[in-house]
């Protein structure tokens, strides 16, 4: 499904691709009302999620640009209201929920997409479910700072370590050292953490090692979300907390700290 996002605050965007992360979905953003049309023509998305304040450069109001939503494109879309706003006037094909935030109003947002869409939702192919926890012992780490690789080496003493400094190393070091987890930095000389883990998964035999990606960039963590590789994955932000990489640790594994 080819989903049209448009709000010009870009959390606001976030939390909508988290809810969606586990469909089959292509998103395309827009800030403002202007952008949202430029990308209708060109793209022709199949859904519309539009901010009820949106703005344009011709100071449009959400009517008017909902207007052209429903009579210019015919298409389904789903204005998202501030909690305790009202609509009176309203289009066919043209439904207006509240932003959804708990629980319930999540699975109601998801059910009214699939609604106007017309079918359910296709979710995303591969493993990601967390595997039945087994003895951590041998340990692949991957960053090109040296100094992060030998703080990961002071905080996992006791186990059996390996090391690499690039993409291309961590994927000829998986394939020898045959790791139970890997830690990897996303941004990496020669090729990125990204990159190298699906060359990794190509492997029937590691398909199923943990990965646990860091990186100390916001935007990695949104790609993560956006495009998670097949097989057990996690996503931290450096500079990360002891405590936090253990809890990470203990989801895979019996993890002696």
């Amino acid at each position: 499904m080819k989903i049209l996002l448009a709000d010009n605050d870009i959390d606001r965007r976030f939390k909508i691709k988290l809810i969606l992360r586990k469909y089959e979905c292509v998103f395309y953003e827009a800030r403002n009302a202007d952008f949202a049309f430029m990308i209708m023509k060109k793209e022709h998305p199949d859904m519309c999620l539009i901010d009820y304040i949106l703005t344009g450069k011709e100071g449009l109001s959400n009517y008017d640009i909902v207007s052209r939503i429903s009579v210019e494109w015919s298409l389904p879309a789903i204005v998202l209201l501030r909690e305790g706003m009202t609509v009176a006037r309203k289009f066919p094909g043209i439904e207006y929920i509240t932003f959804p935030e708990t629980d319930d109003d999540k699975r109601n947002f998801i059910e009214t997409i699939e609604k106007l869409y017309g079918s359910a939702m296709v979710e995303k192919k591969g493993n990601t479910e967390i595997p039945m926890r087994k003895k951590l012992e041998k340990i692949l780490i991957a960053d090109d700072e040296e100094a992060i690789i030998l703080l990961l080496k002071v905080l996992l003493r006791g186990y059996e370590i390996e090391a690499a400094s690039s993409g291309v190393e961590l994927i000829d070091k998986a394939l020898e050292f045959k790791p139970d987890l890997i830690i990897t930095d996303v941004i990496m000389p020669g090729m990125s953490g990204w990159k190298a883990v699906r060359e990794i998964r190509k492997c029937e035999e590691l398909q199923s090692i943990p990965v646990i990606f860091a990186s100390g960039y916001v935007k990695d963590k949104e790609i993560y979300e956006m495009h998670r590789p097949q097989g057990p994955s996690y996503f931290i932000l450096k500079p990360f907390m002891k405590k936090e990489l253990f809890e990470v640790i203990k989801k895979y594994f019996i993890f002696e700290s």
